[in-house]
């Protein structure tokens, strides 16, 4: 953070260097601040950001951000060093506005209000200088001059309400203090300002009263009752009436206190009556904090989260962590069949049993304070609704803490989803519990791994892996994790002393089932089909509704009751479903309904596909591969169905389809199985294929294929992909297939008449006007009179091959031609152009997200960093590339057999056989950011970094 930079939302918004106001220009620039401030000290995505700052377009453009974000990094981080990020720090497609929290005028506000809280009782002096420091940070209504943008709305709501509640604390502690005259004059200013604040006005009157003021103190009590009446209706709280018989009666215990007089209710139970706990919580640390939080600050918290997720676990825990005199109390609902039994339940639990309806309840409980968990509210949320809102009105001090899978959708709730553990987290629950099943079970090298699986399988959902657990009296690890794909036979006897729908894995889903009516039963059975995440257009499809918006209602109905998650930060939205919810999902699924619903699948999948095939190649191609990465699961998923199915020619138009996407991020032996697959089904058919999509196909066999380094086969393939698609009357993608053939002659040592192919696909696709192809073709005979020894002829080439694919958007073929380039200013010896060449080809390449070039790119920018004086970076790209690129099957080396072994060797040469063993191990460590940033540090910059 530097030095000296504040930043201010309480009031308008504002950043300041030194006490100075720094200009933030237009109410975008200052929209956006705020909104990064909002999101502190989280990170926030860039679609949030133009969401909630660019919300009055319709189609708002990523670049728009990226600018925006660029000026504000300027003038909150002028001095920076080159290619920093200074205090807007991005990571992936998320931004941080990283700041020390004592800089950010609301955090520091929390911060000091949370402080005043804790030493409210030991310190009233201290407690009055936080809450002081507090309010003194405040210049006027937060996010005052954007006070109309919607995405500020509910914090300026959630900070008034802070604002308020901290005057309140102050004037409290103000009593403790005995500064009687001091509170009833601001107590009167607040009252004014909150004429309807019952618990401002017992301030007051306790303050008057203290102060000698008795005659004011039943003047200020007669002025709220009459307000009450006047605007409601109705009478003063149990607080204030009995305030003013204390008063009245000059009790003299008001000169002790600082609340209202206790409650006039006989004498009841305030010993807690929670269960006691046989085991330890594993994880949950943020979210205990979480929660706990929430409760200091709304008088409802609902935890929701699926089934066996550990929301009553949580609860518990929260509940023990405090310090209450008066509970904390647990009511489990799950044993209810009518949610009329409520009320009852509640009193047995309290120890209240001569309480009848709910407003006597909240009579009884009007002057406590406690802490209440509703427990397991799902299948009576509507009762269980209706109570919270009744003790809401009428028990201020009494808090509930509610267990759902779906929230009760009352104002006031604050909802809490619970996670799944996180891996680790369910890799020690796991240790945990094994090691009380079987005495001695350690979790150690020979059996982490399968463990790992079998909690991932599990979704790391807390009963799943104890239920799992309980096996391993029996079973060993591994039959566990084979056992999965059976797994509600499998999990089932968990202990006896938790409730039926907790001993099996299948009657803790099927409890949330049979809540579902039939509508939903069959959406939730039908999105089952996705492998991996879908959005409303996906879920439109499988269930075959009319449109999008037609789907929205039994998706929330699905997400309500924790059976679909949405992803965070998603736009579109997009729903996951954990993978054992799946399985029971599709087990309730009858064959036909199954072979319906991958039917169509399988249809949305190839839709998606193709209409985004064409823009692979163009301008927009970084929006699909992030696009086409997101629902790499489906592809999968239809591919499989496909060929299970017998639909042999669809899987040939999918696998075709994607063989581009596959070559750019690495995907060579999934594409190339698929593709052969797909080939061989279709080979075996009776229907001959479409001529295209074989062309396709045969196109991505040999693309994939030259990647591993097989130019034989690969040319093969390269060779019936151009006849097949001259025979399909496609003469400009027949001839950049050619310009390819002639690639691999001239490589096998036909030189002369590889190059005249290669000419001559040129020619053609320039002929044709296809750019696509007359770029790649001009691309490979750069390449090709490079290798001839024709410099000055490689160079002319490859530059208009860039002119032509700048001009058409084509991206890869920029960075493709650049790199080589680069190797041509490598041959040269200008380590000044070879290094700019790298740079520009990485901006493309970051941008697209792409795996196999930016490996290329690397490896070539190793040997040009030897040759520039640096050996060490140079054998840290090295041994990044040969980790990075064994993960995928993928090494330059291999693709590249002319320059890939001399460009490793003159990297090797550059340095011992000690040192560059070292600093290569040291690479294998690194990932992609890290890398990039050390290669960015070393070619500098050629244009102003990307926000």
């Amino acid at each position: 953070m530097p030095d000296g930079l504040e930043l201010r939302v309480l009031g308008p918004v504002a950043a300041l260097r030194d006490g100075r106001p720094i200009d933030l220009g237009g109410a975008r620039q200052r929209a956006l601040l705020a909104a990064l401030v909002l999101a502190y000290p989280h990170s926030v995505s860039a679609d949030r950001l133009l969401a909630q700052v660019w919300h009055d377009l319709d189609q708002p453009k990523l670049s728009s951000l990226h600018v925006a974000i660029s000026k504000l990094r300027d003038l909150l981080s002028p001095d920076r060093a080159r290619r920093e990020d200074g205090v807007l720090v991005r990571d992936g497609s998320r931004y941080l506005l990283s700041a020390e929290r004592g800089s950010v005028d609301v955090a520091r506000f929390a911060e000091l209000v949370r402080l005043g809280a804790e030493v409210a009782d030991t310190s009233a002096d201290g407690a009055a200088a936080a809450y002081l420091e507090a309010l003194s940070l405040w210049r006027g209504s937060p996010y005052a001059d954007i006070a109309g943008s919607e995405f500020t709305t509910p914090e300026i709501a959630r900070l008034t309400a802070m604002h308020l509640e901290t005057r309140r604390s102050l004037l409290e502690v103000g009593l403790r203090r005995e500064r009687f005259a001091e509170v009833a004059a601001e107590a009167e200013a607040l009252c004014a300002e909150h004429p309807l604040d019952e618990r401002i006005w017992e301030i007051l009157v306790l303050a008057l009263y203290r102060g000698g003021r008795q005659s004011e103190a039943l003047a200020a009590l007669r002025r709220i009752r009459a307000i009450l009446d006047d605007e409601l209706g109705i009478d003063p709280g149990v607080g204030l009436r009995q305030l003013e018989a204390a008063v009245l009666a000059q009790d003299a215990a008001l000169h002790g206190q600082v609340a209202a007089p206790p409650s006039a209710e006989p004498d009841t139970p305030r010993a807690p009556n929670l269960p006691s706990l046989r085991s330890l919580l594993v994880g949950r640390a943020a979210d205990i904090e979480s929660v706990a939080t929430a409760l200091r600050e709304h008088p409802l918290v609902t935890l929701v989260g699926p089934g066996g997720v550990g929301k009553t676990r949580l609860a518990i825990e929260v509940a023990r962590r405090r310090r209450d005199s008066d509970g904390p109390w647990m009511v489990d609902l799950g044993t209810l069949t009518d949610g009329a039994l409520i009320v009852p339940a509640v009193s047995s639990a309290l120890g209240l049993p001569g309480v009848g309806g709910v407003e006597h309840l909240a009579g009884v409980l009007a002057g406590r304070t406690m802490l209440m968990i509703l427990d397991n509210c799902e299948h009576v949320v509507a009762d269980a609704a209706a109570l919270a809102v009744t003790l809401a009105d009428v028990c201020p001090g009494v808090q509930l803490l509610a267990t759902s899978r779906e929230p009760l959708e009352v104002d006031g709730e604050a909802l809490h989803e619970v996670p799944p553990l996180a891996p680790d987290e369910a890799r020690d629950l796991f240790a945990a519990r094994a090691g009380g099943v079987v005495p001695g079970w350690a979790l150690d090298e020979a059996n982490a791994a399968t463990v790992r699986t079998i909690c991932a399988e599990l979704d790391g959902i807390p009963l799943g892996i104890e239920l799992a657990t309980a096996q391993l009296r029996v079973l060993s690890e591994q039959q566990i994790a084979d056992g999965l794909e059976d797994r509600f036979t499998l999990l089932r006897g968990g202990s006896r002393s938790a409730p039926p729908r907790q001993r099996r894995l299948a009657d803790t889903i099927d409890w949330s089932y049979r809540l579902l009516d039939d509508e939903q039963a069959v959406v939730l059975r039908q999105v089952a089909v996705f492998a991996g995440s879908f959005d409303i257009d996906g879920a439109a499809a499988v269930t075959g509704a009319p449109s999008a918006v037609a789907a929205v209602q039994p998706l929330t109905a699905l997400v309500r009751r924790s059976l679909l998650t949405v992803l965070p930060g998603t736009s579109p939205r997009r729903y996951r479903m954990l993978r054992t919810i799946k399985h029971f999902a599709w087990q309730q699924s009858d064959p036909e309904e199954r072979r319906r619903t991958e039917a169509r699948h399988r249809t949305h999948v190839l839709a998606r596909v193709a209409a985004r095939q064409s823009a692979l190649y163009g301008p927009n191609s970084a929006e699909v591969m992030r696009e086409l990465s997101t629902d790499q699961a489906e592809h999968r998923a239809a591919l499989v169905s496909a060929l299970a199915a017998g639909e042999a020619h669809y899987a040939l138009g999918l696998a075709g389809g994607l063989y581009w996407f596959w070559y750019r991020m690495g995907r060579i032996g999934e594409g190339l199985g698929f593709l052969h697959a797909a080939l061989g089904a279709v080979a075996a058919d009776r229907l001959a294929p479409e001529r295209r999509q074989f062309a396709r196909a045969m196109a991505g066999v040999a693309s994939l294929t030259y990647l591993t380094g097989n130019r034989a086969a690969a040319s093969d393939a390269a060779r019936e992909s151009a006849a097949a698609w001259a025979a399909a009357g496609d003469r400009a993608e027949a001839a950049r297939l050619s310009a390819w053939c002639g690639y691999f002659l001239s490589m096998d040592g036909s030189h002369d008449v590889g190059l005249e192919l290669v000419r001559d696909s040129a020619a053609t696709a320039r002929a044709l006007g296809s750019g696509f192809a007359e770029a790649d073709a001009r691309m490979v005979l750069g390449m090709l009179l490079r290798n001839h020894g024709r410099p000055l002829e490689a160079r002319e080439e490859l530059v208009t091959a860039i002119a032509i694919a700048e001009r058409i958007g084509n991206r890869w073929s920029v960075g493709s031609s650049t790199w080589a380039l680069m190797k041509s200013a490598m041959d040269a010896g200008d380590v000044e152009a070879a290094m700019s060449a790298a740079r520009d080809m990485q901006s493309v390449l970051e941008e697209d997200g792409d795996v196999t070039s930016w490996l290329v790119l690397m490896h070539t920018a190793a040997a040009v960093l030897a040759g520039a004086g640096h050996p060490v970076e140079a054998a840290v790209l090295a041994g990044a590339v040969h980790s990075l690129g064994g993960r995928i099957g993928f090494l330059p080396e291999g693709m590249d057999p002319i320059d890939g072994p001399r460009e490793a060797a003159a990297v090797r040469d550059a340095l011992s056989a000690q040192d560059y063993a070292l600093h290569s191990a040291r690479g294998a460590d690194l990932d992609r950011a890290q890398i990039n940033a050390l290669l960015s540090s070393l070619v500098g910059e050629s244009a102003p970094s990307r926000p």
